[in-house]
């Protein structure tokens, strides 16, 4: 089983799993302080991830407000938004829509509305992935 990982309390769990081979990292920026939709799908999404086997996954959700360190001054057009990088690379960029507790047999459970990848998005893996960063 896998849990949603937080970089206060889990960084040298984060920094060891991204050195590994296939390693990837699933993260959720959201706003549970203010944006209704991050607050129903933060526990879909923590649901998911407990059902997820890939032990070379790693899933981080990260609240604009507590993890602003992180972002810079990156700020979402819309929110929850999805990041996933795969090997340091980031492969994927999209809006988490819904997640589906009991999706159809052979559907995904999420719901995203994908988005173009940007330079301005924060590189989360190098900063997870530092040596540095879990010293």
């Amino acid at each position: 089983m896998t849990t949603v990982l937080d970089p206060w309390n889990d960084a040298q769990a984060i920094a060891q799993r991204l050195g590994q081979p296939g390693a990837e990292l699933l993260v959720a920026l959201g706003a549970e302080g203010w944006c209704i939709k991050c607050q129903s799908l933060r526990p879909r999404f923590e649901e998911l991830c407990a059902t997820q086997e890939p032990p070379q996954v790693t899933w981080l959700w990260l609240d604009l407000e507590d993890h602003a360190e992180f972002l810079g001054d990156f700020v979402p057009e819309d929110l929850p938004l999805l990041l996933r990088w795969r090997q340091g690379r980031l492969q994927q960029v999209a809006v988490l829509e819904a997640i589906d507790p009991a999706p159809a047999p052979g559907a995904l459970p999420e719901r995203l509305r994908e988005l173009p990848i940007s330079a301005e998005l924060p590189d989360l893996w190098a900063a997870f992935s530092a040596r540095n960063w879990a010293a």
